[in-house]
Parts: C-alpha cells; sequence; structure tokens
C-alpha cells in the first residue's frame, strides 16, 4: 500500500502535469496609499485591508497584479480585466480620471466599503452613511438573492461593526441583503452589482478570508466568464494535455478503442473523470466553487493517472537504478520505496580501485565515509526481496584520500599520460592495482553476502594511457616486440593497432579473473557491467570491449548508459547495442533522468525510453540514479502502470516474443 505521504506528492506531480484549460485573468490591486487627513494608523488599516484581498486573490487561484493610488494617478491602472479597490478613501481626481478610463475600456472595478460618491455611481451604487450594530451580529452575513452570479452561494457570513450603506443607483442592481447571527433581515442592502463592477458595504476582512475568497472568484468570473473555464473547466476537450495526447477527450476516444486487460483501471479512471467534468455547471448553479473547482482538479488527476496506468507491466524484467553509498532517507526507505515500485535491483558503488565506502578487508577506508552502507542495503534489500550488486569503480581512484593517491603515484601504480600522472586513475597492468580489485569483489559476495557486483569505470580513462614503466615491460613481454621510441610509437606510430588491442586485453583479463574467482566463492552470484554506449568506438578510445566481454561468456548482463533524452538517438543506440549483444547476454538499458545532460530526461521521456527499451528486446532498465527526485517523481508515476506488478529477475537464455 502507497504511503499517504507518497499519496499526496504523487497527487501534487499529477495535478501539475496537467493544468491545461484558459489563462487565468489578472485582477489588479489598488493600496490605498491615500487616506486624506488621517494618520499613521489608518495607513496601516488601508495596507492590511490590501493585503487581505491580494491573498484571498491568490486562494482563489486568481494570479494579482499589485498597484497602489499614486501609481493609478500618475499611469492609470495595468491592462487586466478587473481591478479591486480595498480601502481606497482619499482618491485624487486624477485617480478617478485614470479609474474612469479603466471603467471605459472596458473593464471592471469592484470597491470595498468606501470610495468616492461619483465612482460608486458610476458602478450603479449610491453610498449612504456609515451603519454602527446597534446590537452584537447585526450585520453579520449577507444573503444573497436568486439574481446573483453563478458560482456564488445563497448567504455568505461576511460584515462586521460597521458596514456601508448602499442603494442602487442607475443601472445598479441589489444582489445581497444584510442579515443578523439569528438569520434575520437586517434591511439593508449589502452588495450592489452592474455591468461596470460592483460596491460592497463592508471592508475586506483577513477572519473571513474563506468567504472573501468565494465573493471575489464569484464576482471575477461573473465579469470574466472565462475565469470557470480555467478553474473548472468541464469540457473533456480542455482537459489536458494527457500523456501525447492533447487532452482528455482524445485520450478517451483512444482508450475506447484500444484493448488489454492491462487498460481497466486507465478506462475507470476516466470515466470517473468524465463523470466529476459533467457535474460542474450543477455544482456553479448551487453555488459550489470550492466543490467545482476540486471536481475539475480531480478529473484532471484522474486523468494524468489513467495515462500513467495505460503503461503494460512485464515479467521477468530487471527493474534496477543506480546509487551512491548512501542514499536520501537511507537504506531502509530507500530499499522499501524501491519495493513498492516493484523494482528488483539496486547498483550502489561502494568502492573504487582505490578506496570502499564499508568496512573493507582489502582496500583503505574511503575518504569521510563512516559506517557500513553495503550490509545496511544488503539487510533491507533481503527483507524487501530487492537485490544489491554494489559497484566497483573499477581503476577510478574516487574516494581515495590525498595522502592514498600521493601513496600510490610513489609506488607507480597512478595511471600515466604523455603529460604526467593521472590521480584520477590506477594502471590497469600494475599487478596490485588488479589484485584489489579482484579481492574486492569476491569479498562483497563472500563476505557480505552480495548477490553479485558490477563493475564500473572498468576501463581506461583515455587513448593515450596508460604509458607508466610497468605498461611498457609488460607490452613489450606480452607481444615480443620492443619499443624504440615509447610512447609515440604505440601512441600514433606502427604499433598502435597493436597496443589498443593490448589494452583491451588488459581489461578482459582482469574482468575474466574477476568472474573466475567470484564465482569460485558463489556460483549464484552474477556479474555485471555498466558500459559505455559506443562500443564500436569507445573500445578503441577506451579499451572497453564489452561485446567481447558478452561473446566470451564474462557478464551475466550489461548495462549500456545510454543516456540521452533524445528518443531517435536513443531508439538508435538500443538497436546498436542489441545487435552488438546478439543475444548472448541480457541487456539492461541505462537511462539516465539524473544523468549529466541536457535537456535532463522527465518522468514521461522515461516511460517512453523504458517502452522503447522493451520493445527492441531489452531484458530491463537500471535508472540512473537514486535520489528523493527520483523516489518522488518518477518511482510513483512507474508504480501505476510500468511497474505495477512485480517482475521476477530473468534467468538463463534472453526471453524472446512476448508484450512490447
Amino acid at each position: 500500500m502507497t504511503r499517504p505521504a507518497a499519496s499526496l506528492a504523487l497527487a501534487g506531480l499529477l495535478l501539475t502535469t496537467a493544468t491545461g484549460g484558459a489563462q487565468v485573468p489578472e485582477v489588479a490591486v489598488v493600496e490605498g496609499e491615500f487616506v486624506g487627513g488621517a494618520g499613521p494608523e489608518t495607513k496601516e488599516v488601508a495596507r492590511q485591508r490590501y493585503t487581505t484581498v491580494v491573498e484571498a486573490l491568490r486562494s482563489a487561484g486568481i494570479p494579482v497584479r499589485e498597484t497602489s493610488d499614486s501609481t493609478v494617478e500618475h499611469w492609470g491602472l495595468p491592462d487586466v480585466p478587473v481591478a479591486i479597490l480595498p480601502y481606497n478613501r482619499a482618491i485624487s481626481d486624477d485617480e478617478l480620471r485614470h479609474l474612469r478610463a479603466f471603467l471605459d475600456r472596458p473593464a471592471h472595478l469592484i470597491a470595498f466599503y468606501t470610495t468616492r460618491p461619483e465612482l460608486a455611481t458610476d458602478l450603479g451604487a449610491d453610498l449612504g452613511a456609515f451603519l454602527h450594530e446597534q446590537f452584537p451580529e447585526q450585520y453579520s452575513a449577507i444573503r444573497l438573492t436568486d439574481r446573483r452570479p453563478l458560482g456564488l452561494p445563497e448567504s455568505m457570513v461576511l460584515g462586521g461593526e460597521v458596514v456601508r450603506d448602499l442603494r442602487p443607483a442607475e443601472g445598479g442592481l441589489m444582489i445581497g441583503r444584510w442579515m443578523t447571527g439569528l438569520n434575520r433581515a437586517a434591511g439593508d442592502d449589502a452588495i450592489i452589482l452592474s455591468d461596470r463592477g460592483a460596491v460592497i458595504g463592508c471592508p475586506p476582512s483577513p477572519e473571513r478570508q474563506g468567504e472573501l475568497t468565494n465573493l471575489l472568484r464569484g464576482l471575477v468570473g461573473h465579469f470574466v466568464p472565462g475565469l470557470w473555464t480555467a478553474l473548472a473547466p468541464r469540457a473533456p476537450r480542455r482537459i489536458g494535455p494527457v500523456g501525447h495526447y492533447a487532452s482528455l477527450a482524445e485520450f478517451a476516444a483512444a482508450l475506447r478503442k484500444a484493448q488489454g486487460q492491462h487498460l481497466a483501471g486507465s478506462k475507470a479512471d476516466v470515466r470517473e473523470a468524465q463523470e466529476l467534468l459533467a457535474g460542474i455547471p450543477r455544482r456553479l448553479l448551487e453555488g459550489h466553487q470550492e466543490g467545482a473547482i476540486a471536481a475539475s482538479r480531480r478529473a484532471r488527476q484522474l486523468a494524468q493517472r489513467a495515462w500513467w496506468r495505460s503503461y503494460p507491466s512485464r515479467s521477468p524484467e530487471i527493474r534496477a537504478v543506480w546509487a551512491s553509498p548512501t542514499v536520501d532517507g537511507g537504506w531502509q526507505d530507500a530499499i522499501r520505496r524501491l519495493d513498492e515500485a516493484h523494482f528488483n535491483m539496486v547498483f550502489p558503488y561502494m568502492a573504487s580501485g582505490a578506496a570502499a565506502w564499508y568496512p573493507s578487508r582489502i582496500l583503505p577506508r574511503a575518504h569521510h565515509s563512516a559506517g557500513d552502507p553495503l550490509a545496511e542495503a544488503i539487510r533491507w534489500g533481503r527483507e524487501h526481496g530487492v537485490e544489491v550488486h554494489p559497484r566497483i569503480l573499477g581503476l577510478f581512484t574516487m574516494g581515495a584520500s590525498p595522502e592514498h593517491k600521493e601513496q600510490l603515484k610513489q609506488q607507480g601504480r597512478i595511471a600515466l599520460s604523455p603529460s604526467g600522472p593521472d590521480t584520477q586513475w590506477l594502471c590497469p597492468s600494475d599487478h596490485q592495482n588488479r589484485l584489489q580489485i579482484i579481492q574486492t569483489a569476491v569479498e562483497m559476495v563472500s563476505t557480505w553476502g552480495a548477490e553479485g557486483v558490477q563493475l564500473d569505470y572498468l576501463r581506461y580513462s583515455w587513448k593515450d594511457r596508460c604509458v607508466c614503466k610497468t605498461c611498457r615491460e609488460r607490452f613489450q613481454a606480452d607481444t615480443g616486440v620492443t619499443v624504440k621510441s615509447w610512447p609515440e610509437d604505440v601512441l600514433s606510430g606502427t604499433l598502435r593497432e597493436r597496443f589498443q588491442q593490448w589494452r583491451r586485453e588488459q581489461i578482459t583479463s582482469l574482468l575474466r579473473t574477476i568472474r573466475q574467482k567470484v564465482k569460485q566463492a558463489d556460483p549464484d552470484a552474477t556479474v555485471s557491467a555498466a558500459v559505455f554506449i559506443n562500443w564500436e568506438s569507445h573500445r578503441h578510445t577506451f579499451g572497453q570491449d564489452w561485446k567481447g566481454w558478452i561473446d566470451e561468456g564474462l557478464v551475466d548482463f550489461v548495462c549500456p548508459m545510454t543516456y540521452t533524452a533524445d528518443m531517435e538517438e536513443f531508439q538508435g543506440w538500443v538497436r546498436k547495442q542489441e545487435a552488438w549483444a546478439g543475444g548472448k547476454a541480457p541487456v539492461v538499458m541505462g537511462i539516465g533522468p539524473f544523468a549529466d545532460i541536457e535537456p535532463k530526461i522527465a518522468p514521461q521521456g522515461v516511460l517512453d525510453q523504458v517502452q522503447a527499451a522493451r520493445r527492441l528486446g531489452c531484458e530491463g532498465f537500471a535508472l540512473f540514479n537514486y535520489q528523493e527526485a527520483l523516489a518522488e517523481r518518477y518511482l510513483p508515476l512507474m508504480a501505476l502502470g510500468a511497474t505495477s506488478t512485480p517482475a521476477e529477475i530473468p534467468a538463463g537464455a534472453r526471453r524472446r516474443g512476448g508484450e512490447r
């Protein structure tokens, strides 16, 4: 069962992925800077009432353009359909001229409580005296008439100790009267409405924020009917986009024609969404604004959920994530989230060629690491059925302290380029370097009980290294040639091709021994590799001959790191990688929503790449990499459809056919 917190996060994501419909109109709010001869206390009251209206509009989902008396006096109002005067008691002649020009655009004004009498008349109201209540709650609520705007309820709790007496002027219509706390008529008009705007006989009160929100949303919606289309769209064609479809209407039409048992949940969601949308007009007529908006919001969520649920799940399949030694929320939380999304593997790096993030007996401790994250990950992985395959960052020196790197350099174990030492990489031909990587792999499965190991960074750092003394001696001994000019002859001279072949064999022979020793320690443990995208060129550049590894049976599966957001490019690489694998080992496609690429891959792109990888024959996928954003924004959506059912881990020969 999904945790409540995850449900809320998913609901928010579903909502933000589809906020279709018309644009919400902006409303200008004019701060009452001019207070006549009144002092700073009145200015503070004006400021509070201005802020109350701004917050009410934002609560209503209506964007605000903030302005002030002085700005309007000099420049007029912005180009918006509606403006509000919350407490503007000393409007100047120049400001009045601009306000009237605003009405002539045409546009609409909503004035609270106190304003210029002639402006109130323009809005269809005559201002009367200030009415002080004679008993508590005399002006407690407003009962609206049958001629009230769409979306306003029959009554609203507004008012206070002092209200303004109003009467309809030419073109004005009374739509609300004051009621006492005992629900009896107080006999005074509370709201006057006209084609040009509205006058409200009480000041905006922060104590009545919810009622004020409904009132303003109803009035703005009356003057700009498109507000309801924006806040509560009720036509399926205005809900969208939904996945790759422009609207819910288009998606629903396609879904009706589609077949498949996995679509039952999607179809149920679409039916419920359509029913909610059909009920919105009735909710608005009854004055249930919040209910109408909530219904539309829920329909959008259902439409999006229906889309994600339309993706089929599949088994057997490897569903994995790459990870760091420590993860957001800790390993217990991470493994549980992976289990909830029916993922079955995780590849956390736990060692490089020079340091370990767990208490290894082979490698020195990684710089600033603590605890035993490997044991922690394996513990929770076993409890939840998620296999942990720790990664060894092959010949990389990541995690090693500066002092240890200097020691490796002094020992001649650091890779050498023509321009000098590369302290980020180890020499692949150095016996001690190779032995430590082999022993670390064995230690992970025999001592810590990992289900397998994954080799990453099992390569050279570039095509011009390593050219150290050890590499020269071993190259000459292995090939029987004498190099006269080192390293020029092997980097760009007549021995270049032979040196590249020898470099590949250094990496392959290391993997060959790792596999042999790991299988001796635990015959059921797997050996996999995270590999570069382009075997054809990268085997020369980096010495990584992963097609050769597959042909020789050295890996149980490979994870090509095919990090690109371009679907056409992604599919082109997958086709090549599948052809290179030749059906001899499973290909678990690496997808990089958080890889160092631009543009980033959004959840929709990840799902599309997963489906493409499945369709093109891959036995699984691995996401780079686990972090809170992946857990919150990606895994829940995948769990709705693409990974909605558990998947067994493929065993034996590659599987062909089945649902794509």
